[in-house]
């Protein structure tokens, strides 16, 4: 359609008489191309494709049943409407011009109104098409893309209907955001909003998650309907895409940075596996399709539990993803509606990234050895294997590899404060002086989060070493001045 709302129509035909009708016909209300062979008419159709193409089908070279196959099978010309043109007469023919992707079938000798009243109505039906198609873009705006298209494909009705599905759902939010953004011109405000939502919806639809909505500065998306690829798979897909999330926030960062932001947002994610009610709720004229259910209440608690571009998941979703993401055991937390604590996991990375990576950036890597007892051991077997004067000598209690609790110079002093104190308790075993809650990390544990670890520790107990374990076994301690030379080194 050209810049005066007229629409163009190529005609095709060998024949110049056939082409001085329809151009005479058709000339007053449309534009008109004309080709007289096959390629011919390709080439004007790709570089600058016709609203409607009239096509003869007995011409030299290529016939119009191969023009029609070939605009059919180009993304650039396949919603071209085709009419034949053809004194080609029989009903096979014709039925063979609509296999091809014909919209009409016009016969010769050509007849002027015939042609005119085809050629407007399926201008008009083509133009109605696009207005839908415009129309329905727009609204998929207002959908997740998944919906979208099993509505527009049957597959899904837009009535109050719901049903229970095991799914892995994502919840995360922008910490602080009020205090962050309380300075900010609005303008500004929603440009840096837009731009952070926008990114984080690229990255969910990558991964196929459902994006449910956005409430606010918080996201809620999950997997596992209308499309699932089956509940581990589900699983592994949310938490890939909370760790692109949070990888793309560091972009976003300079990127906000450089533009005059001092504080750029920083985000926290939390993510359960569980059974939701999920359908369509709200009302005849208006509706939302999202989910339900005190398993999406625990995800939105993990997301509150969590620490800045931290992602906590449930124990459920870390049965199903451990394989392939590594994570850190964290404390249990409650949730209102649930009697008993959610056991928690702090995702770190992939475990190929994790093997990809530098020693030295992890625990493990500092770990060393020290005096290993029994739980039958006594205190005089202790003292004989402490060195009393270097106040940062300790000893560890296990059982078949199993780390029990850990006894600091610190602990020993503070349970006797005279050596008559020490000497009365010579025949009691080590447990009854041993902390059975130190910090415990894994091996691979990155070196910044125990480092905020011990900063948070109980100040008793802020000399202690820390603990390292392999897959629940003790593999030694690192002392707080190993980790204090280290990230003097790093950071």
């Amino acid at each position: 359609m050209d810049e005066n709302g007229k629409p163009t129509i190529l005609v095709v035909d060998d024949t110049e008489t056939n082409i001085d009708i329809l151009v005479d016909t058709l000339d007053e209300y449309y534009n008109i191309s004309v080709a007289m062979d096959g390629e011919t008419a390709l080439e004007i159709a790709e570089s600058d494709p016709p609203d409607l193409i009239l096509l003869d089908i007995m011409m030299p070279g290529m016939d119009g049943y191969e023009v029609c196959e070939r605009l059919k099978a180009d993304e650039r010309t396949r919603n071209i409407p085709v009419i034949f043109v053809t004194a080609m007469s029989d009903i096979q023919d014709e039925t063979k011009g609509f296999k091809m992707g014909a919209v009409d079938y016009i016969t010769k000798p050509i007849s002027p109104p015939t042609v005119l009243s085809r050629v407007a109505s399926h201008i008009k039906l083509k133009q109605k098409t696009e207005q839908l198609a415009e129309l329905s873009q727009k609204l998929s705006k207002y959908l997740a893309p998944q919906v979208y298209v099993s509505i527009f494909r049957g597959e899904q009705d837009a009535k109050i209907e719901s049903s229970r599905k095991k799914l892995t759902v994502y919840f995360s939010d922008i910490v602080g955001f009020t205090s962050t953004t309380e300075g900010m011109e609005t303008e500004d405000l929603t440009t840096l909003l837009n731009d952070y939502l926008n990114e984080m919806s690229q990255i969910a639809i990558k991964h196929g998650g459902t994006i449910d909505k956005f409430i606010g500065d918080a996201i809620l998306i999950f997997f596992g309907d209308p499309l699932s690829r089956g509940l581990k798979n589900d699983a592994k897909a949310c938490v890939a895409m909370a760790l692109e999330m949070r990888e793309r926030m560091k972009t976003l960062h300079t990127k906000w940075y450089n533009m005059g932001i001092q504080n750029p947002f920083r985000i926290r994610a939390g993510i359960n596996t569980g059974y939701c009610t999920v359908g369509n709720f709200g009302s005849k004229s208006r509706m939302d399709y999202t989910i339900i259910g005190t398993h999406v209440n625990v995800a939105s608690r993990l997301e509150s539990s969590a620490e800045p571009s931290q992602i906590n998941i449930s124990h459920e979703t870390w049965s199903l993803v451990k394989d392939e993401i590594f994570c850190i055991k964290s404390k249990p937390i409650m949730v209102k509606g649930i009697s008993h604590a959610i056991q928690a996991y702090q995702v770190v990375d992939t475990t190929s990234n994790m093997n990809e990576g530098d020693d030295a950036d992890f625990i493990g890597y500092l770990s060393e050895s020290t005096i290993e007892l029994t739980p039958e051991s006594t205190i005089k077997m202790l003292i004989g294997a402490i060195d009393e004067k270097d106040p940062t000598s300790s000893a560890v209690v296990i059982r078949n590899g199993d780390f029990l609790g850990l006894i600091s110079f610190n602990s020993l002093t503070r349970s006797f404060p005279t050596t008559a104190d020490l000497e009365s308790a010579y025949d009691q075993p080590v447990t009854m002086i041993m902390d059975s809650s130190p910090i415990v990390v894994e091996k691979l544990t990155p070196l910044p989060q125990v480092i905020k670890r011990v900063i948070g520790n109980d100040k008793k107990k802020m000399y202690d070493p820390v603990v390292v374990i392999e897959n629940g076994k003790y593999q030694g301690i690192v002392t707080i001045q190993s980790i204090l030379k280290k990230s003097t080194d790093n950071f």
